[in-house]
């Protein structure tokens, strides 16, 4: 017989989390803990892997098991069989394990009790695949798909709905509006541990959003002990990378203790004359103010300047009506484009842990961006034979400048932990949180620049740039308010049951000002229920059902007038099954979901608003559901999977096709495998993305003779050779055959297309 005992006594680890000195790893393991001890995982081994099929091999038999939340000092005899299994943590895995999360409901919870569709990319797998913007991270996730109009501009999209929640570290900060720059996408994913998807509805958090995602950026922390990371990358077009990622404590009991996170990306690309560039830095310090007291603060700056950004595509049709074909490389934008973002984040959170299992948080956050764009685009139908063309026919620039500012302070409280009620314990989460927005920003609107066509073969003549600063701009003015109060419950119906119940009293105000046309929206007390069931099955797979209602403004869609869509209002459902194998390290999914949605704003073909924006008109009766299904983590010893598969249709209420412009079913593919024996150093992968195709129709949207893109996959490797403990070699291998497809086909008739195939050498050198 082994036996452990606990000491009853939680702390804090690295990241964050509460543990016991003496903490549980699966039915019914404990080992001793300490700070900075490092941990090992005492497990079973496993056999199968798919869902349905996997069955747990090991069962330990447990006298008593502590309730992980209760802080009350116990002691407790395990008996288990004499078997110790080392392997690998979290940290080096496809999944988290047992690590928990609050994205979906503030409660911390495995991804196992969550009840709704939850992935994890993990700091392991960004590495791995050099995942190094929050797009290409959102771009191999299960269910997201991204719609990018230009260099500049994606958005992402979840069971056909745009994204729009964002939250750092599970506080909800509003991004803006993605069409004027100001999104996520171009983010650099180094001053992340992990980012967090959850799927669905996200309005007991938010009070507000699409029922699309939850995006959840998991900032890293700094260790106890000293520790460094560095990298330099080269790769095609000259890509150039740098990062530096340095913690240390302040203090020699480590009870004051600093990071701090420096990149820098530069080089040019495989459009012509466009030259990406970013830098960024982030610092954090945290203290302990007492054993059960932590202070954190936090500053992350991004800067973002990419010279000959581009606007649109290239012309999709000829005059004749046939389709043109272009080189992947071409581009019309000038030297003089830009289109510039500044993103700054600080950041103070304050957590107090009691005896009695509870812990209050306390968080705010000021998010500030700016961004100055000058660009030039080509729109018409050139003639087949000369590339050019005499009016009305012929490729002519248009183009636009824009440049704006945004500040968003907010602020959020909050408690949780255990309770008793009728013999059992339950978990309780009540919390509240403000914000404020404001906008500010000035649009020149998109106007022909020249009367003489361009030839769309050689992209002839280059185009000066134009006098913005002597032309008449429309001022924007938007302040937006939010409040709301929230509380979420996880009921121990029973030991294989339990419900989660909560629900979220939100405020929500929007004053608009668009060239001295105002609008005024107040909606107070709107509330937005939550309800989750989750039912162990047995130790290894566990069944669940959820509800969210949905209510959504919308102030990045305005209609011809230039007013902003009055909120959509809707439900979203899901029922699924979760299964967790070896000892957490591998997770599996499948969800089946469908969401209805009032006044959801849909485009007016060919309607635009008085700053020359696309024009909206919100749709009732609109429609979503499908299937998601997912698996990642470990599959043996040295071995990772990521794989996921997602397949939705959504109609508005007419009955046709929502967002056609999106893949119906997407699927991806990416695992690692480290060689045993004399080739241990050595560590080798490989993936797949596949996408069914998508479409626009003519005259819908913003396309008037439409587009269409077939399904296509693209096939990646990678390895990497452990030259020493602590510096290796990794190279990347995107797009292996070198597939040519487009990012969008249609959109004002022009056509974007993706990456060839390129290569990335990483030196990495970690202590």
């Amino acid at each position: 017989m082994i036996y452990f005992k606990t000491t009853g006594k939680f702390r804090r680890s690295v990241d964050g989390r509460e543990e016991p000195a003496a903490y549980p790893l699966s039915g019914g393991l404990y080992k001793g803990a300490s700070r900075s001890a490092p941990r090992t995982v005492l497990s079973s081994a496993v056999a199968a892997v798919v869902l349905i099929s996997a069955q747990s091999a090991f069962a330990a038999e447990s006298e008593q098991i502590p309730n992980r939340d209760s802080k009350k000092t116990s002691e407790t005899t395990l008996r288990l069989p004499a078997m110790t299994v080392t392997g690998k943590g979290t940290n080096a895995s496809y999944t988290m394990g047992k690590t928990e999360t609050e994205a979906a409901t503030r409660l911390p919870l495995s991804l196992q009790e969550t009840p709704q569709a939850v992935t994890v990319i993990t700091r392991q797998r960004i590495d791995d695949e050099q995942l190094n913007s929050v797009q290409k991270v959102l771009e191999n996730t299960t269910g997201i798909a991204s719609k990018q109009s230009d260099s500049e501009r994606t958005s992402f999209y979840s069971r056909g709905f745009r994204i729009n929640n964002i939250q750092y570290d599970g506080i909800p900060t509003d991004v803006g509006d993605i069409v004027n720059g100001s999104g996520i996408g171009s983010l650099d994913t180094a001053f992340y541990e992990r980012v967090e998807v959850v799927r669905g509805g996200s309005g007991l958090l938010t009070g507000t959003g699409n029922p699309s995602a939850a995006i959840n950026l998991v900032r890293k922390r700094p260790t106890r002990d000293f520790s460094a990371a560095a990298s330099l990358g080269v790769g095609s077009w000259d890509t150039h990378r740098g990062m530096a990622d340095i913690s240390t404590p302040l203090t020699e009991d480590g009870r004051i203790r600093a990071r701090i996170v420096g990149t820098y990306q530069g080089g040019h690309s495989y459009l012509d004359g466009y030259k990406p560039k970013r830098k960024g830095f982030y610092g954090i310090i945290e203290a302990d103010l007492t054993d059960d007291t932590t202070l954190r603060l936090g500053y992350d700056y991004q800067d973002i300047t990419p010279k000959g950004a581009t606007w649109g595509g290239l012309p999709l049709w000829f005059s004749d009506g046939t389709q043109a074909e272009f080189s992947r490389s071409k581009n019309y934008a000038q030297d003089w484009s830009h289109w510039d973002n500044t993103l700054k984040t600080a950041f103070a959170e304050f957590e107090h842990f009691f005896d009695n299992g509870w812990n209050i948080k306390a968080t705010a956050n000021q998010y500030r961006t700016e961004y100055n764009a000058e660009l030039l685009g080509l729109v018409g139908r050139p003639d087949r034979a000369t590339g050019l063309g005499f009016y009305p026919s012929g490729a002519y620039p248009v183009a636009l400048a824009s440049e704006g500012r945004s500040r968003q302070n907010s602020f959020d409280v909050m408690a949780s932990g255990p309770f008793e009620l009728l013999g059992r314990q339950h978990d309780l989460v009540v919390g509240a949180t403000h914000s404020r927005r404001t906008v500010s920003q000035d649009d020149i609107a998109p106007f022909y620049a020249g009367v003489t066509p361009i030839n769309v073969y050689d992209l002839s003549p280059a185009f000066p740039r134009p006098d913005f600063d002597s032309m008449a701009s429309v001022p924007t003015q938007t302040r937006v308010r939010q409040s709301g109060v929230y509380s979420a419950a996880r009921f121990a119906l029973a030991d294989p049951l339990k419900l989660i119940i909560g629900g979220r009293f939100s405020n929500y105000e929007i004053d608009d000002d668009v060239g001295g046309s105002s609008l005024h929206y107040k909606k107070n007390g709107e509330f937005t229920p939550y309800a989750g069931l989750v039912y162990d099955i047995n130790k290894t797979y566990s069944a669940y059902a959820s509800y969210t209602s949905i209510f959504n403004p919308q102030p990045d869609y305005r209609d011809s007038n230039g007013n902003v869509l009055t909120p959509s209002k809707g439900k979203t459902m899901e029922i699924g099954l979760k299964g967790a194998y070896m000892d957490g390290r591998l997770n599996a999914s499948v969800a089946l979901f469908e969401t209805r949605l009032d006044n959801a704003a849909q485009m007016v073909a060919g309607t635009y608003t008085p700053g020359g924006a696309q024009a909206y008109q919100g749709a009732d009766g609109t429609k979503s559901h499908g299937i998601e299904l997912g698996l990642q983590g470990e599959l043996a010893a040295g071995w990772n999977i990521y794989a996921g598969i997602s397949h939705f249709t959504a109609e508005d209420g007419d009955g046709v096709r929502l967002n056609s412009k999106l893949p119906r079913t997407t699927a991806q593919l990416f695992n690692t495998y480290q060689l045993h024996g004399d080739w241990n150093r050595l560590t080798l992968g490989g993936g797949i993305q596949w996408q069914s195709r998508f479409y626009q129709s003519p005259n819908t949207g913003t396309s008037t003779l439409g587009g269409e893109q077939p399904s296509y996959a693209l096939v990646s490797l990678m390895g990497r050779y452990d030259i020493t403990k602590n510096v290796n070699l990794a190279v990347n291998l995107n797009n292996l055959s070198d597939k040519k497809y487009a990012l969008q086909k249609g959109d004002f008739d022009t056509v974007s297309y993706g990456a060839p195939r390129n290569v990335m050498l990483t030196l990495n050198y970690k202590m």
